[in-house]
C-alpha cells in the first residue's frame, strides 16, 4: 500500500552463512518495530518467549553488536560473492583480499561508519527501549569486543588466502592481460609468474619404471614450461580477446592444444580445479536439489537440464523484449492453449 520494499527477517543458516548478513540487516532496519511489536505480544498474552527476546534485543550490547555486523558481514560477503562468480579475474583476489582487510580494519576507528549511524539512530531507539548510549560506553564495547572480533576474522581471512599469490599467477592465461606483440612489455610479460608457479607445482613427484624401479620426477617439467610459455603468449596475442574462462577449457578439451603445450595445458587444468573456481558446480548440485524432489524424483533427465539451465542462466529479472521473444519461440509450436 505504502510502496515501499518488504522487510522480512531471515532465519541464518549455518550452511548458508551469507544469510547472516541478510537477518541482520531486516533486524537493524526493523529494531524499533520488532521491539514494540513483542511489547505488544508480551502485554497481551504475556508470553515468556516474548518476554526473552525482548530483554536480549535491549541489551546496549546486543544494539552495538548489531550495528557492528551490519557493517563487517556485507564486506565480507561482497569478497564472497565476488569469489563465487563464473568467470572472476583471477589477478583480481590479492587486491580484493586486501582491501576488504583494509575496510574491516576502519570498524576499529572511534569515528567508524557504523558507530556514527548508531549515534544517529539514538533518540530513535531511546523512544522504544531504556538503553542509554554514550560515546564511552561504544568506545568500551570497540576496545573489550571488536577489536577482537576484528582481529579474528582478519586472521580466518588471511588463512584462507595463504597461497594468493599463487592463484594470481594464473591471471598471465587472461588473453586480455597480454601485451601487444610490438609493447616493450611483450617478450618478457608472465614469465616471472611462471616462475611463481613452476616453484609451486614443479615439486618432484614419486614414479615408476615399468620395471617397477622407483625415482622421482618433476610434475612439470621447468625448462620446457618456459619455452612452451613463449611460444603460448604469442599464440594468445593473436587471438580475439575472450575471457580467462573460455581459454583455459580451450588448453584442457584441445587436443591439439594439449599436445604442442603439455605442460601449459597441466597448469590450465591445475588453475580450473582450485576450490575458487568450483562454486558453479556446487551451486548446481544446490539447484538440482531444489528441482529434483522426494515428489518429483521421477523427472527425465533431459527435462532436469532444462530445468536447472533455466534456474541457473536465467537473469532475476526479464525485459519486455526478452519475454515477448520467450513468448514468440513458444507461439512456434503447435499448442492447443494459446499464449
Amino acid at each position: 500500500m505504502l510502496d515501499l520494499p518488504e522487510l522480512k527477517v531471515v532465519k541464518p543458516s549455518d550452511t548458508r552463512w551469507l544469510s547472516h548478513e541478510r537477518c541482520v540487516k531486516a533486524v537493524k532496519a526493523s529494531y524499533s518495530a520488532i521491539v514494540t511489536a513483542l511489547n505488544n505480544i508480551y502485554e497481551q498474552t504475556h508470553a515468556p518467549e516474548a518476554l526473552g527476546i525482548i530483554k536480549a534485543l535491549c541489551r546496549p550490547s546486543t544494539l552495538v553488536a548489531i550495528y557492528l555486523l551490519d557493517y563487517v558481514l556485507p564486506q565480507v560477503a561482497k569478497l564472497s560473492r565476488a569469489l563465487q562468480t563464473e568467470r572472476i579475474d583471477l589477478t583480481a583476489i590479492t587486491p580484493l583480499v586486501d582491501a576488504t582487510l583494509n575496510t574491516l580494519d576502519d570498524a576499529m576507528l572511534p569515528a567508524a561508519n557504523w558507530v556514527l549511524e548508531l549515534m544517529d539512530a539514538k533518540n530513535e531507539i531511546e523512544e522504544v527501549t531504556d538503553i542509554t548510549l554514550t560515546t564511552e560506553s561504544i568506545a568500551t564495547f570497540q576496545g573489550q569486543v571488536a577489536e577482537p572480533f576484528i582481529r579474528m576474522l582478519k586472521a580466518n581471512i588471511s588463512s584462507r588466502f595463504i597461497s594468493q599469490d599463487i592463484v594470481s599467477s594464473f591471471g598471465i592465461f587472461d588473453p586480455k592481460k597480454v601485451p601487444a606483440a610490438d609493447s616493450s612489455d611483450f617478450h618478457t610479460y608472465g614469465e616471472d609468474l611462471i616462475d611463481v608457479l613452476l616453484a609451486h607445482y614443479g615439486a618432484e613427484l614419486p614414479a615408476k619404471t615399468a620395471g617397477g624401479d622407483e625415482y622421482t620426477k618433476e610434475a612439470l617439467i621447468s625448462r620446457e614450461t618456459r619455452e612452451e610459455w613463449k611460444t603460448f603468449r604469442s599464440y594468445l596475442s593473436k587471438k580475439p580477446k575472450g575471457n580467462l574462462h573460455l581459454q583455459l577449457k580451450e588448453l584442457t578439451t584441445s587436443d591439439m592444444l594439449s599436445e604442442i603445450f603439455p605442460n601449459i595445458s597441466t597448469l590450465a587444468n591445475i588453475c580450473l580445479s582450485i576450490p575458487v573456481s568450483t562454486a558453479s558446480v556446487e551451486r548446481s548440485f544446490s539447484k538440482m536439489k531444489l528441482i529434483k524432489t522426494r515428489i518429483r524424483n521421477r523427472i527425465g533427465q533431459s527435462q532436469l537440464s532444462y530445468l536447472m539451465k533455466i534456474a541457473m542462466e536465467t537473469p532475476e529479472t526479464l525485459s519486455s523484449t526478452q519475454l515477448n521473444d520467450i513468448i514468440t519461440v513458444w507461439n512456434k509450436k503447435p499448442r492447443r492453449i494459446a499464449v
